[in-house]
């Protein structure tokens, strides 16, 4: 039986000081990946002080995902060199669970924006909001696009469609942002509502890995859609009429994009579309 003099701790207080529980110690115990100080003639298990920065490493590690079997490799073969290897290791894999947190929580701050624009616009006058043109200064916005447009074929734009969330997704771009279009005001004052010209998604950063669009700081007037997406007739009529009484020019595109859609409101007379024309 092996002699130890030192203080010991029991299972359970040693449990409890790290914020674990007993079976756990035993499990560890039993494949050896960490074993007590001392276990006296009836079985008991007795820990010292000098494995607490042990445990608490495993538990990091093993909260980063590391496999226990990796965990125990590297005790069973341990000095400065492979604690440094290791270590730097799973710093890159703190950063990207970093990144990865930081990109969903930019998720969140975003719709709950989009959710406290559409709460503010339905207090404004019982709802009103949505029958009057507004002007806004608007900062620079960074955009991911589509492939060109310039089409309103169905089969075109449901494939343009596809690629670009399909691109967005797969590049880890999607902010929170429902997608949105752009759309040639020239083609609009002609009536040609379906003619895209590009379909985006917002970023919150400037990208610096991937083609953007900058959609310009400056005054914009601003008309909200209430209802069907695609109901935009006489929303866009009214647009530009203001915009052709108040004597203003007009910036090359029309932005449409979704303030609430299907994931906040589960009939399409609910859904709210902001629709933007800069003017000068």
């Amino acid at each position: 039986m092996q002699k130890f003099n030192d203080p010991c701790i029991k299972t359970g207080d040693f449990a409890r000081l790290c914020g674990t529980n007993k079976r756990t110690l035993i499990h560890y115990d039993e494949i050896g990946l960490f074993k007590p100080a001392y276990t006296d003639d009836r079985g008991y298990r007795y820990y010292s002080e000098s494995q607490f920065d042990v445990f608490f490493t495993i538990n990091c590690l093993s909260k980063l995902g590391m496999p226990l079997k990796e965990i125990g490799a590297f005790l069973n073969h341990r000095n400065p060199q492979a604690l440094k290897k290791l270590l730097l290791e799973q710093r890159e894999e703190v950063l990207k669970e970093e990144e990865r947190i930081r990109k969903t929580r930019q998720v969140i701050e975003t719709k709950l924006a989009l959710v406290s624009l559409q709460e503010k616009l339905e207090s404004n006058q019982a709802g009103s909001s949505t029958e009057h043109i507004f002007q806004e200064y608007t900062p620079e916005e960074y955009m991911i696009l589509s492939d060109p447009l310039n089409t309103n074929d169905h089969e075109a734009i449901i494939h343009t469609l596809c690629s670009h969330i399909g691109y967005c997704n797969k590049n880890n771009l999607n902010a929170g942002h429902p997608y949105g279009a752009m759309l040639d005001v020239s083609e609009l004052r002609q009536g040609h509502l379906d003619t895209y010209a590009y379909f985006f998604t917002k970023v919150i950063d400037r990208p610096e890995d991937f083609p953007f669009h900058i959609k310009p700081a400056g005054t914009y007037a601003v008309a909200y859609l209430k209802g069907d997406y695609y109901d935009s007739e006489e929303t866009y009529r009214k647009l530009f009429q203001w915009i052709d009484e108040n004597g203003f020019r007009t910036g090359q595109y029309s932005y449409k994009e979704a303030i609430i859609d299907e994931l906040s409101a589960d009939s399409s007379e609910e859904y709210l579309t902001k629709i933007s024309v800069q003017i000068f």
